[in-house]
């Protein structure tokens, strides 16, 4: 990585360190959702994403821990309601979409929160952390994973994370009308932000997190069989998809070589 590997969960939300961080993984989140009416109603994460976010999609930790309140009414909700659990609340495929957007950001917010032993948790414990779901029990990668089931490869990368190498969380909730445009918009936004997507220009490297990376191969024998082009570049196999800033950077960057970044346990934040 060309930025150093900072911010880690235990100063992006001051919380208390553990003494003894080598343990089990965290139990399951666990919610008392009894007496909760299933609705598809996003307006506590609404509340949450204006008071808790600046401008960049990156976490006021004073502000997120005054409004948990409301971000644990929402989880109950979403923990009763879903596509499995409630289908006729989420007909169509981008009502489904816009759920589990908004279940990715309110989860990663609330784990991110609740992390025991923030100097030594890695991204993926916290990805792996079982919490109650769409009348189930799932993980943030069991999210991605349907993600991935999408028809646009776009829709995981684009996805809410709080972590520095995914896509911002959103400055508001997804709804079924909005969530297609926003998902090319906020792919855009993520290849142009310096600081998620890294360009090593004195090394002369495109460092791709894992979330984009896997896609690689796909991209590169996509653009190859529409444009005719023998062994394009991954830096060029992306230039389709990116338009304005995100652009001026992949086209400054065209000769580079590509590869996998390393995972960055930072989450974007600003200072209390």
């Amino acid at each position: 990585m060309i930025r150093p590997l900072v911010l880690i969960l235990a100063s992006a939300l001051g919380l208390a360190l553990c003494p003894s961080c080598a343990g089990p993984p965290a139990p399951p989140v666990k919610l008392d959702v009894s007496g909760v009416t299933p609705a598809a109603d996003y307006r506590d994460l609404a509340a949450v994403l204006h008071r808790a976010l600046d401008k960049d999609g990156q976490i006021i930790p004073f502000r997120l821990r005054d409004c948990s309140g409301r971000l644990e009414a929402q989880l109950k909700l979403l923990a009763v309601a879903g596509p499995t659990a409630t289908p006729p609340l989420f007909a169509g495929d981008e009502a489904k979409l816009a759920y589990w957007y908004n279940a990715r950001a309110a989860w990663a917010m609330k784990l991110a929160l609740d992390a025991h032993c923030p100097e030594k948790m890695a991204p993926r414990d916290l990805d792996r952390r079982p919490f109650p779901l769409d009348g189930r029990t799932v993980t943030l990668e069991e999210i991605d994973r349907i993600l991935l089931a999408d028809r646009d490869w776009r829709t995981v990368v684009a996805a809410p994370c709080v972590r520095l190498d995914r896509a911002a969380l959103p400055k508001e909730p997804f709804s079924a009308a909005d969530v297609r445009p926003r998902i090319a918009q906020r792919f855009n936004d993520f290849m142009g932000d310096s600081k998620r997507f890294a360009i090593d220009v004195e090394g002369k490297r495109l460092l791709a997190p894992a979330v984009l990376w896997q896609f690689r191969d796909r991209l590169i024998e996509s653009y190859s069989r529409t444009y005719g082009t023998v062994r394009p570049s991954f830096v060029t196999a992306l230039l389709p998809y990116v338009d304005g800033p995100a652009r001026r950077r992949l086209q400054d960057a065209i000769g580079y070589e590509s590869a996998a970044a390393r995972a960055n346990d930072a989450i974007a934040r600003v200072p209390d």
